[in-house]
């Protein structure tokens, strides 16, 4: 295991100082392509038709094709024979895929079926297999098993609206060049009212005031982080920092249009919040969940490693429709209004934020940063096939994490982060 370090010859703020020893830090237990011994969503349905799609997912490729039951399977994108590239290949025969080089033909379950330039004759079918992964199509979505283990049962690792027959979900996918960790860990931070001022969809509201303290933390179950978001806090159109005699935001518009938004605003705050199990409430979910409970409906973005520097976000927006016209209104809704507000113009001012981020500095934790404190534990000590640290290791705090804890000792806050 490396430890992260400060940069030689600079502190955590990159003042000028001495080099330093190595510090222990739970990010070191996070994968930089992801962890592997989970269930992903791929990609849609609908995208796999009578060629083979290639996709690659944790660092692994990965081609899919239509099995002989007419559901989407999936194989390691490389043929045993000589390293063919099966999503270059085609798929003559129903449920099958042939690499392009030699004519070695697969079914759904890596099984050679033929070797066409050999013919009938050939030797090689019952000896040899491509890898498998095995997959599962909820709702219209692909979910692929990345694991070298045995796969877990789905539930446990796909939201439960992908399960549930009174659920509408709309869908969205975005390729982008940063690492899925600093993607995850852009979620129930502080970042949100500074980053997301000027958004469309929160233009015309107050701003939210997250701090000094955000709200309680815990984890779940091993699997999750849930967070209880401090809705007292204070919403104004500006704030005022009256020893720095500044104001923020510089102007006053959003105060000056928001009785545009205060008939949305008042039927979300009346509606119940959305029904789901504790363990998949706002918060995030191993492997790469980050889930936001808006009431009316259910936000959850899934930041699917693809390398070291580049992910694929998969976007689930579940809703609860009341009648074949509601769902009707809701499609079109998302397709004229809600996907361009909610993902392309919302999602791209966090790619902004996060595209020069560092992963590999010494951090002076928030106090509003506790669920990424406890995310963090969370891969350290539960997620799926990593090196796990000893007991006495992980109840000991990093600096960072004491950073955080003690500003929330100033705050009066004990017991809220477990």
């Amino acid at each position: 295991m490396v430890d992260i370090q400060k940069k030689p010859g600079t502190s955590g703020n990159g003042q000028s100082a001495e080099a330093t020893p190595a510090i222990r830090d739970r990010r070191n237990y996070s994968p930089a392509v992801g962890l592997k011994e989970y269930w992903y969503p791929a990609l849609r349905d609908k995208e796999v038709k009578g060629k083979p799609v290639g996709l690659k997912i944790v660092g692994e490729d990965v081609v899919f094709f239509r099995g002989k039951d007419g559901n989407v399977a999936a194989l390691w994108n490389v043929c045993p024979h000589r390293g063919g590239s099966l999503m270059h290949g085609d798929c003559h025969f129903e449920g099958t895929v042939s690499c392009p080089y030699h004519g070695w033909t697969f079914d759904g379950d890596g099984n050679v079926l033929a070797v066409l330039p050999e013919g009938p004759e050939s030797k090689i079918p019952g000896k040899v297999k491509a890898r498998k992964y095995p997959t599962i199509t909820l709702k219209g979505v692909v979910f692929v098993w990345m694991g070298d283990g045995e796969p877990v049962p789905p539930e446990e690792d796909i939201p439960p609206e992908m399960f549930d027959d009174s659920c509408a979900i709309l869908y969205a996918m975005e390729n982008w060049n940063v690492n899925w960790r600093l993607m995850n860990e852009n979620g129930g931070d502080a970042h949100a009212p500074y980053v997301h001022r000027n958004a469309a969809r929160a233009i015309l509201q107050p701003l939210p005031q997250v701090g000094p303290f955000s709200g309680r933390g815990k984890t779940f179950a091993g699997k999750s982080t849930v967070q209880a978001v401090d809705r007292s806090q204070p919403k104004a159109f500006r704030y005022d920092w009256l020893e720095l005699g500044w104001r923020w935001p510089k102007h006053n518009y959003r105060g000056l249009v928001s009785w545009m938004a205060k008939w949305a605003m008042k039927r979300q705050r009346r509606s119940p919040r959305f029904a789901t199990p504790p363990e998949w409430d706002h918060g995030h979910h191993l492997p790469s969940y980050t889930r936001i409970n808006h009431s009316i409906y259910m936000h959850t973005r899934c930041a699917v490693p693809v390398t070291e520097d580049s992910l694929r976000n998969v976007y689930l927006k579940a809703m609860r429709p009341t009648g074949k016209l509601h769902e009707l209104y809701i499609r079109l809704q998302w397709k004229l209004w809600g996907r361009w507000s909610q993902v392309t113009n919302f999602q791209i001012q966090d790619w902004n934020a996060v595209k020069g981020q560092r992963y590999d500095t010494r951090e002076y934790l928030s106090s509003t940063d506790n669920e990424v404190v406890l995310w963090r534990r969370l891969i350290a000590t539960s997620a799926r096939g990593i090196e796990h640290p000893g007991a006495e290791e992980a109840a000991m705090e990093t600096p960072s994490e004491q950073f955080s804890r003690e500003l929330l000792d100033e705050l009066g806050v004990k017991g809220e982060v477990e």
